[in-house]
């Protein structure tokens, strides 16, 4: 893999964690709206349990990557 190719798809994983964190505070906060006397608490456990998954899935993607890279010479 050139190193061209692995700087795209190491700012593809990257952008695309970011927007998977950003909608997974949004579900969170509309969840969370629709309860306003439990507004904290269904709002963290919902955050948290989209987080989750989103920060694992990036570090798999990452040491995936991390494989590929171009050795330096």
């Amino acid at each position: 893999m050139s190193e061209y190719k692995f700087f795209l798809l190491h700012k593809l994983l990257v952008l695309s964690v970011n927007i998977l964190v950003l909608t997974a505070l949004f579900i969170a906060m509309y969840r969370a709206s629709l309860f306003p006397d439990d507004f904290t608490p269904t709002f963290f456990k919902t955050l948290f349990l989209l987080l989750a998954p989103t920060f694992f899935l990036g570090f798999i993607g990452k040491r995936l990557l991390g494989k590929r890279r171009p050795a330096l010479i």
